[in-house]
């Protein structure tokens, strides 16, 4: 095993982690889940998107992005429309209403936002994007690569069994 990368892979998920949880408290100070703003940031950026879209783009559960739609739904800042192609999938748009109250509820987030990059530089901002990127997708696809090893070896295993 190599000691120094599991120390450094676990640094980075633990200051991950913090900023996630700084962010979670940010929003409950201002009375608002840590969901709600997960899914405000998606269709700020990405308007109309999918429930499954959000699920996939924050990599949050799909029954917790179902829950903050209701919500939205149910408080008018958003219209649900079924999809051409899978009448099950709905698309996410946001009202005028909607359009509003995002504006307004990530106000302060993206202040916060402003000020962060302008004390640490946009270079550096840019820098850890790409590399947590870089670093997000290789990890998805080493537990992919072992998923379908493991799923090999007990393949190779049970047809040794039957033999």
């Amino acid at each position: 095993m190599n000691h120094d990368a599991d120390v450094a892979i676990g640094a980075i998920a633990a200051a991950v982690s913090r900023i996630t949880g700084l962010y979670t408290k940010f929003a409950q100070k201002h009375g608002i889940s840590y969901g709600v703003i997960q899914v405000l940031y998606v269709l700020n950026v990405k308007n109309p998107v999918t429930q499954k879209q959000i699920s996939e783009i924050c990599e949050i559960p799909k029954q917790t992005v179902n829950s903050v739609v209701n919500q939205l739904k149910d408080d008018k800042y958003i219209t649900l429309t079924s999809s051409t192609g899978d009448k099950r999938e709905k698309t996410i748009s946001l009202t005028q209403l909607g359009e509003a109250y995002l504006k307004e509820t990530l106000s302060p987030f993206f202040e916060i936002n402003k000020m962060v990059v302008n004390r640490v530089g946009m270079d550096l901002i840019r820098q850890l994007s790409t590399g947590l990127t870089t670093l997000g997708d290789t990890l998805e696809l080493e537990i992919e690569l072992k998923d379908v090893s493991l799923k090999w070896e007990e393949k190779i295993k049970k047809n040794k069994g039957d033999s």
